[in-house]
């Protein structure tokens, strides 16, 4: 399927274009007297205005709209780098090591190896396909772990099951296409699950028209002025979704005409997995075989599938799901809908054993850097224990493995600088590269806190005598080819050797360098910070394990001059 589609504009049943919506919307209560007067000119329109408005008066909407808009606005922007889609998924500790688990089931194996960091992820699957995995665990997590009834939970579970029910039907094609069709079936269901959280008495009372024989979409026109599914393809495009995700969230009439294009055609997988796993969801097991026959039946004129072919993609999905949520903390087997399913296809529950985190070791009175550090999840508030070696030396495998194959410098460069930044748990780790025609030292890339801020202001000159600059630890640390870690800027025999402008940068108080030397010439330096002073604590195991990587960096230079 093709990347990206120009000048698409998303519509509603009714053909009216979703317009965006604007970021400062003015917060106010729902209620459907208020929203009436909005409704005269544009009804579905009006409606979708209001109630944009009401989630972002939320305290935890906006947060989850600005992540999944980030996102998408990066990998939208064919400028934009792999380490910037890196970069912003690695300020969640939680959903970094997610997606990395995720990328390594028997799904992806087909790229062989593991898969150490988000960029080697980026590089390897493709921005899309990236994209797509960690917009629907941001979803799935934010809708998993509230307090919210158990209808929620299966709503939730069932979209996520359906999205990968979709991709069963394209698991011959290309992985980013498989992921595409995973992603808009799964937020196909946008509406009613954000109606379900946010407008929890208007979906009830959709819920008892629907009981009493009316259309949900009829239903829910009544009750909130605008469908379930006008109002997801609404909300995706305020979160700047692209507009074939959008065009493929699109629900379907009642009767399924012959696609015309990749964009139909993917609508019409989206439309047939949701159908199909409606019908296991709810469906009566004597009828399983008629259900299955009629649903062929309905879609034929748009793709010819048999009975066989929807059995196997459900029972292929069932086995996706359950290696899916092993990995990213599903519970499936307290779902009763899950359980319907699992009996009207045939096959037993699956008891997912819930497995609690290693309780942290105190490091109480260490002054050298133990061998595991904590990473404190927001979304569980559970700890994590981490093992930084393990981490370091994977990254390290994965970047051998990289070396010899066809490879970009940048991406090596990347892969090192994340694999340093995730490995130990720094605040900070940025790479800074010679420019040979100004003699500067600068920063080329970055992860950790606030870098976009950091990064212009990261750079200092090389050229002493002409500038007149006094020597300090940077140029000490290129000059001597020697890795420095300074444990605290204000001690009596290193504060004069800071230099202002790393002061006028950060307020970090220790940091460590490693320069990268090319033939007696520096031409590169990695710098790693934390917060306090003596706080970069480093093992001479894991120092030893960040120079092989820096060394790699090196290696991977002289591969390329």
């Amino acid at each position: 399927m093709a990347n990206k589609i120009s000048h698409l504009e998303a519509t509603t049943a009714e053909g009216k274009s979703v317009k965006d919506v604007s970021n400062d919307l003015i917060n106010e209560p729902y209620s459907a007297q208020s929203a009436a007067a909005t409704f005269n000119e544009n009804p579905a329109q009006g409606a979708l205005d209001f109630l944009l408005r009401t989630m972002q008066s939320k305290s935890d909407f906006p947060a989850l709209a600005s992540t999944i808009s980030e996102i998408n606005k990066i990998v939208d922007d064919d400028s934009a780098s792999a380490s910037l889609l890196a970069q912003t998924i690695l300020r969640d500790f939680a959903l970094t090591n997610k997606i990395l688990k995720l990328v390594n089931t028997v799904t992806y194996s087909q790229f062989g190896g593991r898969i150490n960091t988000i960029s080697k992820a980026v590089v390897i699957l493709g921005f899309e396909t990236v994209r797509n995995v960690a917009m629907t665990l941001i979803l799935l997590d934010f809708l998993q772990n509230k307090a919210q009834a158990s209808q929620l939970k299966d709503d939730v579970l069932v979209s996520f099951f359906a999205g990968i029910v979709a991709g069963q039907f394209l698991a011959g094609n290309n992985m980013k296409d498989a992921e595409e069709a995973m992603i808009c079936s799964m937020f196909r269901n946008l509406g009613k699950l954000l109606a379900s959280f946010y407008f929890f008495e208007e979906s009830q009372q959709i819920a008892h028209k629907v009981e009493q024989g009316e259309s949900e979409d009829r239903a829910a026109v009544q009750v909130i002025g605008i469908s379930y599914n006008e109002l997801g393809m609404g909300v995706a495009k305020s979160w700047s979704f692209p507009p074939r995700l959008i065009i493929g969230m699109r629900k379907l009439g009642d009767k399924i005409s012959q696609p015309h294009g990749e964009l139909e055609t993917l609508s019409v997988i989206v439309n047939l997995a949701h159908e199909l796993c409606s019908i296991a969801s709810h469906g009566d097991i004597g009828d399983k075989s008629k259900a299955l026959k009629q649903l062929a039946k309905r879609y034929e004129s748009a793709i010819k599938v048999t009975e066989q072919q929807l059995r196997k993609a459900i029972e292929g999905g069932l086995s996706e799901l359950s290696s899916r949520s092993k990995v990213i903390s599903l519970d499936l087997a307290q779902s009763m809908l899950m359980k319907h399913i699992n009996t009207w296809v045939g096959v037993k529950s699956e008891e997912i054993e819930d497995k609690k985190p290693s309780e942290p070791e105190s490091f109480a009175g260490i002054t050298q850097l133990g061998a595991e550090f904590e990473i404190v999840d927001e979304n569980s508030n559970e700890l994590a224990k981490k093992d930084p070696e393990a981490i370091l030396t994977e990254g390290i495998q994965e970047i051998t493995n990289t070396l010899i194959e066809d490879h970009k410098l940048n991406d090596i460069m990347q892969m090192v600088l994340e694999t340093m930044h995730r490995g130990m748990g720094f605040n900070r780790t940025l790479l800074l590269v010679r420019d040979i025609k100004t003699q500067q030292m600068s920063a080329r890339f970055g992860f950790g806190e606030d870098i976009d801020r950091v990064l212009p202001k990261f750079r200092f000159h090389m050229d002493l005598a002409s500038k007149n600059i006094v020597p300090d630890v940077f140029h000490l640390a290129l000059s001597k080819g020697a890795d420095l870690l300074i444990e605290d800027i204000k001690a009596e025999n290193i504060a004069d050797k800071i230099p202002a402008w790393f002061r006028a940068a950060v307020s970090s108080q220790s940091f460590l360098l490693l320069p990268v030397i090319v033939n007696s010439k520096p031409m590169a330096m990695f710098y790693a910070e934390m917060k306090h002073a003596n706080s970069m604590l480093v093992s001479p195991k894991q120092l030893s394990l960040l120079r092989t990587l820096r060394n790699q960096s090196l290696l991977a230079i002289k591969q390329k001059n």
